[in-house]
């Protein structure tokens, strides 16, 4: 796989110190009629409104955490639906109690989550920063197509990514063309001293 770019976002895998990921996550509201679509494995923010957005950073984020999923009721027919993606510019009507448009947020700030580089990464990257590529996702099956810039790599701080190892699957090396490798926030929402 890691010699094919075929990026997915950002997907949770364990804690820091290889702790047990519970896949437990936080729910938060997405503002009905949100204008940018939020696939799973997006980077989202929680804005000083209380919603949550798609974080459309590249080199800064500021991330309250990844997408994983949401709640809403559907526009035309009014069913209640569960899905991987927040379908861009969705009027829902339902602003408050039940069936308003919720996202499910990995927000640990300790969450480790593995990314396709979309270009190849050595053992040297180990512990260094680095940026993200922002792609459109696909609504097909409803995930994001974000990767690691491998091009950005470097020891600055303000880069949103650390990247903490090697994703121990199959066909996956360093030096490959296209490594999945394990990341964490640097600058999470929930640890900076500044509120939002």
């Amino acid at each position: 796989m890691s010699s094919t770019a075929y990026p997915f976002g950002m997907i949770p895998t364990v804690q820091l110190a290889q702790g047990v990921n519970s896949q437990g996550f936080s729910t938060f509201d997405i503002e009905d009629g949100e204008a940018t679509s939020i696939f799973f494995g997006d980077v989202v923010e929680l804005l000083t409104t209380g919603y949550i957005e798609k974080d459309v950073g590249t080199a800064t984020l500021t991330p309250q955490g990844v997408f994983v999923g949401c709640s809403y009721v559907t526009p035309n027919l009014g069913y209640f639906t569960n899905g991987q993606f927040w379908p861009g510019a969705t009027t829902t009507s339902v602003t408050t109690g039940p069936g308003r448009p919720l996202g499910m947020v990995v927000n640990d700030p300790n969450a480790v989550f593995m990314i396709q580089a979309d270009d190849t990464l050595t053992i040297a990257a180990l512990g260094a920063n680095a940026a993200i590529v922002q792609t459109a996702g696909s609504a097909t099956v409803g995930k994001s197509r974000n990767a690691l810039d491998a091009s950005s790599v470097d020891t600055t701080s303000t880069l949103p990514l650390r990247i903490v190892g090697l994703w121990e699957g199959p066909d996956n090396a360093w030096g490959d063309a296209f490594p999945i490798v394990l990341v964490k926030f640097n600058n999470h929402q929930l640890t900076t001293l500044t509120g939002i």
